[in-house]
């Protein structure tokens, strides 16, 4: 049940994560200014998507806390610089392996005409 919450909300987490990048600018820096009203209303939409189970609400609270720590890097990125740094690690390489895949994937079609 515990591992079940915990994956739950690390999945869940990301999809916030990915949707808060997609929010416009003005509506980013209105969510950082009132953590406490995002992470309540990350909280109740988490417990609502996820069903009303206990599985449920240890998500939904392990989540809140994700949420809240994200929240506090948005808002204090001096103090995170090193994140950042790994952020743009892991960026390039992404596109590296990508790169890779596209290569072998062109080289494999080659083979197979």
């Amino acid at each position: 049940m515990i591992s079940t919450a915990i994956a739950l909300a690390i999945l869940t987490t990301g999809g916030f994560l990915i949707i808060y990048q997609k929010f416009p600018p003005r509506l980013r820096r209105f969510i950082q200014k009132h953590p406490l009203m995002s992470d309540m209303v990350a909280l109740l939409l988490i417990y609502v998507l996820l069903g009303g189970t206990l599985t449920a609400l240890i998500a939904a609270s392990i989540c809140g806390l994700f949420v809240s720590m994200l929240l506090h890097v948005a808002n204090n990125k001096q103090e995170f610089l090193y994140l950042f740094d790994l952020y743009d690690i892991l960026a390039s390489m992404g596109r590296k392996t990508q790169s890779f895949l596209k290569r072998s994937g062109e080289a494999y079609r080659v083979r197979r005409s």
